[in-house]
């Protein structure tokens, strides 16, 4: 054996050091700082880094008692550790060989890596591996304060390494595998890539300089046919799908100018690597959609030659597709979901006239608050802009430079569009988009003014939002099954093949798609346990249970005996109702409710409201009940303000309309009993969860879009080992980098209750972070998670453990069952997927969590940033699916962990109604709900 393996095992064993040293401290509760590699502890990697490479050869001896450096160096150890491994042979030779169990000879890379595999086995004959037994078997070991789940299976860390040897990744599997296995049909298409061709990067280097970008291109563009033709340049980096057969070319070009000779440099620098080439693969397929007429949106594309027409509201639909090519398990592929734009074929102007009709006086307020930030599309070149503004004192007739001289907005469109523009006097739409010039990260603003007159609005409005029949007839549209998901995507795929432009631009950089979707092993757990406080139901397989929610004594019950109840004159049939049906329906729940004090308010003006909560609020009430003759927005927020800033009690409002409807009215009447409960502190259900001392936390914010640069970070945490009991806290802060401060003074504040309601501080804490694009990873990797390390420093003297886990509900990713063969139907509740379609460079997972009764369901993304308690897959799969049980205001599942939907909750109603920080007193009751 060579010697130019040691610092291939002992970069390895770094790696080794961060995950096997939280994973023993997860079980055993021991500090590594004292211990050395001979114990059941390994040490630290900061401890590593203090001793030096030889210090831990010399530690790594000292722990095998058959074996001693005596004189013959540390080369020499190493070499003859590869005796202990037995049967384990390590092949390959220079610094790139892998490892084999059984046969093979002995190569020149492979010592680090046998003694590694020797240390590893030793660690499993010690039974410090985290293991990954289910969250919901009873079985479970006790080291020091947690408890976690276990069974045989060895799992020595149970994480996601980036950027390690393909050895390192099968000892740390990030693959779950209990439930029972399903095959299952996903909206991927495979990319098939030429061996012969990839992405060759080129510098271009032009003698004497070319400053302008533009002649740079001209100039090159010459010589296109020398270098195949196919090419992509930004002025400097010129990037070929083939390799030039002389690292360095040149060409020879003449001045436009004086007609000298301009010498061109071509140096090849670099084959790109896949995960480089995503940016370019994704620009490619832009290129394809063009080519079949696509119209781009954002970034889908729709096709505007299939529209689906609502004509009783002059409304058109258009199919397309949202495409994004990414590097993932599996390999490359293609993810392709069906979307669907909505237009009107009104006219901006249209809608201007409609504007003025109703509220002459206040015209161009009332224009602005209905269009600015509205998209609207110009039918004529099919484009896209954004309505930034609206330019009161310009019309048609204004004019603007050209490089012909000044134009009117009226002539250019005669001249260049043919448009004859009938309004002479309408206002100007302003859209302002960037455009950043090449070689340069600074950007500058292009102004367009658009004529109303030839401007469609897309998308939907609020008062198209609150229409019901409207939406309904959308969604029989938009709201398509599984199998049309698939047809779409046949269609997707068939329309490139029969496109010979199209086949050719992908052919040109060596990519094809493979003629059918992609099919993956996913997984189903177990039906799950729901309990109440005497008994036990399943979940079902859609998992809702209601029947039982409201047949069944609560798991904890809050007894009402001091409430108040107020409402206007006109509604005392209403109440009478309500009050009849909490009396009926309180028995089931194992509940007690006294009649309240009913307070009959003069009018139903919001300062009547605020005056009636001020003059009946009293030390001991308990609850506030306010029925609310119609559903106005700033009754409501005056009342929230009241009752969770300036006099602190738990508040319900309730729309009077709601409590009209007779036939309904004890369904509803039950639902609003329960959430009075959970906001008197109360808990409904619970399921199953064999933490101990481990506090589960979920984090959101809210960006109000009317005041830009005020957000509100809401932070939730458990208290109890049930997890039905929460801390809540939200901080309004005025600069969206300021959040994370803002969530690290709660964190310390949820430790601290937590301390208070169960003498001890948590040993764990698992941190579910919603609200996190792929384009914030890294930050919060980098900045956010360290910032909560530090907050435990403050409040425990030492770094807690914890494991951050990222959710994502806006994702393209949809996978359908597809064990009945060409019978395509919705996953069942509990289907995870984390294999194939995960990415390549993450710790990921998919869960479907809910059952939908139509169109398609979507599953949530759940990224695992960091895990110091080296949990195995299977328990933070089946912890996430657990959680999605506990929203106290659904008697089923919800789509993501109920402590982020609390968070949710929270930070929109601090966000949009109270606009300040609520109580400390209503802290520990869920009084958003």
């Amino acid at each position: 054996m060579s010697s130019k393996g040691r610092g291939s095992f002992l970069s390895l064993l770094e790696q080794t050091a961060l995950s096997t040293e939280s994973s023993s401290d997860a079980l055993s509760g021991k500090s590594t700082k004292d211990s050395g590699l001979g114990s059941n502890s390994p040490i630290s990697l900061g401890e590593y880094r203090r001793l030096g490479r030889g210090k831990l050869i010399d530690e790594l001896a000292s722990s095998c008692s058959n074996l001693s450096l005596g004189g013959r160096g540390r080369s020499k150890f190493l070499e003859d550790t590869q005796s202990l491994t037995g049967s384990l042979n390590v092949t390959g030779g220079g610094g790139g060989g892998g490892s084999s169990i059984g046969g093979g000879s002995s190569g020149g890379s492979g010592r680090g890596r046998a003694l590694l595999f020797q240390k590893l086995q030793q660690l499993e004959t010690t039974g410090i591996t985290t293991t990954s037994e289910e969250v919901e078997q009873p079985e479970v070991q006790s080291h020091g304060n947690t408890t976690l789940a276990t069974s045989e299976e060895k799992d020595p860390t149970g994480a996601r390494e980036t950027d390690v040897s393909t050895f390192f990744k099968s000892v740390k599997t990030t693959h779950g595998s209990k439930g029972h296995p399903v095959r299952l049909a996903c909206n991927y298409i495979r990319l098939h890539s030429d061996p012969d061709k990839g992405v060759f990067v080129y510098e271009v280097r032009f003698t004497p300089n070319v400053d302008s970008t533009h002649l740079r291109m001209k100039y090159l563009n010459e010589h296109r046919d020398k270098f195949g033709g196919v090419k992509t340049f930004d002025g400097v980096t010129l990037y070929l799908p083939i390799l030039l057969p002389n690292k360095l070319t040149t060409y020879v070009s003449k001045s436009a100018a004086d007609n000298s000779e301009i010498e061109i440099r071509v140096m090849f620098k670099r084959k790109e690597t896949l995960k480089n080439c995503i940016h370019l693969y994704n620009v490619l397929f832009d290129r394809v959609m063009k080519t079949l007429n696509y119209v781009r949106f954002d970034r889908k594309q729709f096709d505007p030659t299939s529209p689906k027409i609502i004509p009783q509201q002059k409304l058109e639909v258009w199919p397309g597709y949202v495409t994004a090519v990414d590097e993932y398990e599996g390999g490359l592929m293609l993810c392709c979901d069906v979307s669907h734009r909505l237009l009107c074929q009104k006219t901006v102007l249209d809608m201007m006239i409609d504007i003025h009709k109703s509220n002459p006086s206040c015209f161009q307020e009332s224009v602005k608050k209905s269009l600015l930030g509205s998209v609207v599309i110009t039918r004529y070149n099919n484009r896209t802009y954004r309505i930034d503004d609206i330019c009161f004192d310009k019309n048609p007739m204004s004019t603007f430079p050209t490089k012909e001289g000044n134009i009117s907005y009226y002539d250019y469109y005669i001249k260049h569009h043919n448009i004859n523009i009938k309004d002479k006097s309408q206002p100007l739409l302003l859209s302002i988009k960037k455009q950043r010039h090449a070689n340069s990260d600074q950007s500058e603003d292009i102004v367009f003014c658009l004529v109303p007159e030839i401007c469609f609005l897309t998308g939907l409005r609020d008062e198209m939002r609150s229409d019901f029949r409207l939406m309904r007839e959308i969604a029989t549209f938009t709201r398509i099954s599984p199998n049309q998901r698939l047809q779409a995507l046949e269609k997707f795929y068939t329309n490139i093949n029969n496109s010979p432009e199209a086949r050719q631009i992908l052919k040109d950089w060596g990519l094809s798609l493979k003629q059918s979707y992609e099919t993956v092993a996913g997984r189903l757990f177990e039906e799950e346990k729901i309990y109440f406080k005497n008994k036990v139901f399943g979940a079902g397989a859609n998992a809702d249970f209601s029947k039982y929610a409201t047949s069944n004594e609560l798991l904890d019950v809050i007894n009402i005996n001091n409430w108040v109840l107020l409402h206007c004159r006109n509604d005392d049939k209403v109440v009478q109702s309500f009050l009849d049906h909490v009396e009926k329906c309180t028995r089931s729940f194992g509940m007690k409710v006294l009649k309240p004090k009913v307070v009959v308010l003069p009018s139903d003006r919001v300062d009547a409201f605020v005056n009636g909560l001020r003059e009946n609020i009293k030390k001991e009430t308990q609850i506030v009940v306010c029925i609310s003759p119609t559903n106005r927005e700033d009754r409501y927020s005056a009342i929230k303000k009241i009752c969770c800033a300036e006099i602190p009690v738990p508040s319900q409002v309730i729309n009077a309309r709601t409590l009209s409807n007779e036939a309904k009215n004890r369904s509803i009447v039950q639902k609003i009993i329960l959430q009075m409960n959970c906001k008197l502190g109360g808990s409904l259900w619970s399921v199953k969860i064999p933490f101990r001392n481990v506090m589960i936390c979920g984090i959101d914010s809210y960006h109000d879009a009317a005041q830009k640069g005020n957000s509100v970070a809401a932070f939730v945490a458990s208290l109890n080992e049930t997890y039905s009991k929460w801390y809540s806290k939200a901080v309004i802060q005025t600069k969206r980098e300021e959040i994370v401060s803002g969530l690290c003074s709660s964190f310390i504040s949820a430790l601290s209750a937590y301390h208070k309601e169960n003498g001890v501080y948590p040993d764990n804490v698992i941190i579910y972070r919603d609200g996190v694009g792929d384009g914030q990873l890294s930050l919060c990797e980098n900045y956010e998670i360290p910032q909560f390390e530090q907050a435990s420093m403050k409040i425990l003297k030492h770094p807690i453990k914890i494991t951050f886990i990222v959710t994502q509900k806006r994702i393209n990713t949809r996978y359908f069952s597809a064990n009945g063969g060409s019978n395509i139907q919705n996953p069942a509740p509990g289907t995870v997927v984390d294999s194939n379609i995960t990415r390549s460079n993450y710790y990921d997972f998919f869960l479907v969590s809910q059952a939908v009764r139509q169109g398609t369901v979507s599953p949530s993304h759940y990224i695992v940033l960091r895990d110091d308690a080296s949990y195995s897959p299977d328990i933070l799969q089946r912890l996430s699916y657990k959680l999605c049980f506990m929203y106290y205001n659904w008697p089923g599942t919800i789509r993501i962990p109920a402590c982020c939907q609390y968070a949710h909750k929270m930070a929109y109603l601090v966000g949009q109604n109270i606009r300040r920080a609520p109580a400390e007193e209503l802290s520990n009751k869920l009084f958003y709900l």
